[in-house]
């Protein structure tokens, strides 16, 4: 397997529903076959970890740290400006 693949397309055969049922099928469905892209298991793994549901705490925590770090960034330039206009004074 390459690089970024992380599947192939191949053929399948499925049970759809149909007026002609077909041997392996349940009542009511017969066999055709479908294009699908199987995915290597290999790369389960990360596909799951893309799919996991959002964690809302996490994002919080995030959120927290990055705004906290913007109004400490303002204050201390805000200081520096205090700062540097009573050195002109």
């Amino acid at each position: 397997m390459s690089g970024s693949q992380v599947g192939t397309v191949q053929t399948l055969v499925a049970c759809v529903p149909s007026q002609v049922e077909q041997a392996p099928c349940p009542s009511g469905m017969g066999l055709t076959t479908v294009q699908g892209y199987i995915i290597d298991p290999s790369q389960a793994a990360s596909i799951d970890a893309q799919n996991a549901p959002f964690d809302y705490a996490v994002a919080a925590g995030f959120w927290a740290m990055a705004f906290t770090f913007v109004v400490g960034l303002h204050l201390v330039t805000k200081s520096a400006g205090v700062i540097l206009e009573r050195i002109r004074k």
